[in-house]
């Protein structure tokens, strides 16, 4: 009997969903990490290209600040895009 109305309850029209899905499938996946990744390197290396002197220093110096501002702020956007349903 609870059964039925909750399957009342879900099935009404009009009524609103979250926009986070849990479907079953893991929080967090290991490829998230990729695109800040490749930013951050991308960012220290075109730093380091542009240096007048010192790439490999300036290269080093980016990739430890802000790499990882990068690195988090892009995952954060990343995961947010995978887990929310925007149909």
């Amino acid at each position: 009997m609870a059964d039925e109305q909750h399957d009342e309850q879900q099935e009404q029209p009009g009524r609103l969903r979250s926009p986070l899905l849990d479907d079953g499938q893991p929080a967090f996946h290991w490829w998230l990490l990729l695109p800040g990744l490749a930013i951050a390197v991308l960012w220290a290396l075109y730093r380091a290209v542009t240096a007048d002197e010192g790439a490999g220093g300036e290269f080093l110096a980016q990739l430890l600040w802000p790499g990882p501002v990068i690195l988090v702020v892009t995952t954060i956007a990343a995961w947010l895009g995978w887990r929310l349903d925007l149909d």
